[in-house]
């Protein structure tokens, strides 16, 4: 006698319907969190390893980084494009690196350097009086920011980022932040940090240093003083 295979009852049917949406609704969330954390991660060490590009190069300029001379004079171009373009065309690292994880842009190939080719901002140097103007050279400083997500115009009153998620209605600035000796931490504003710029009488401790005005830490996105990027 053949033996006969018993079908799914509609109650079974809607057992296994129901396990398997139990599931999907368990796992998804999961890879979501998993993938924002990754994306997290290599967030970080993007900045991460752009300062060792920075610290390998001062190796061979005296210590200093990309658009200061030997001597310690800022050189004629320090515009944040040269600096970039510099450590790209020694090799430090590849133009993919200079882009967020976040955001989609072109890695430079050839030719010249520009904002289509990399999403952070560096310390502004346009201002040689300024303590900040002394670290950008390799001092191992841990309260020093010298690299870090750009800011992005949002409106009149707001500094976002890539990162700031507007369809939630926030407005605050979040993202990576590089010191000198080579940690990164993810902030989430802009404003909140303390940061010690110089040494010896020279010397500032800035309380809830805002990264993007002219005072303390002040990170240039474009050319040698454009902090804010309108074009987004």
């Amino acid at each position: 006698m053949s033996k006969q295979h018993r079908a799914f009852t509609f109650v079974e049917l809607i057992v296994v319907l129901a396990i398997v949406t139990l599931l999907i609704g368990i796992i998804l969330p999961t890879l979501g969190a998993a993938r924002r954390t990754a994306r997290c991660m290599q967030n970080s060490s993007q900045p991460r390893g752009i300062h060792s590009g920075l610290v390998l190069f001062s190796q061979g300029n005296n210590g200093y980084y990309p658009g200061i001379d030997k001597d310690g004079n800022r050189m004629e171009d320090y515009s944040v494009e040269f600096r970039f373009q510099e450590l790209l065309d020694d090799n430090y690292f590849t133009g993919e690196y200079l882009i967020s994880p976040s955001e989609t842009k072109t890695a430079r190939e050839s030719g010249t350097l520009t904002t289509a080719n990399f999403s952070y901002a560096m310390l502004n140097l346009s201002n040689r009086n300024a303590s900040r103007f002394n670290e950008w050279k390799d001092t191992s400083n841990d309260e020093a920011v010298v690299l870090s997500d750009r800011g992005v115009a949002h409106g009149t009153d707001y500094i976002r980022s890539v990162h700031t998620k507007r369809q939630t209605g926030t407005h605050d600035w979040r993202g990576s932040v590089a010191f000198n000796d080579n940690h990164v931490t993810f902030e989430a504003t802009h404003n909140n940090l303390t940061t010690v710029y110089g040494e010896g009488e020279t010397q500032q401790t800035f309380e809830n240093d805002n990264l993007f005005d002219t005072t303390g830490a002040s990170m240039v996105y474009s050319g040698n003083d454009t902090i804010i990027d309108k074009s987004k």
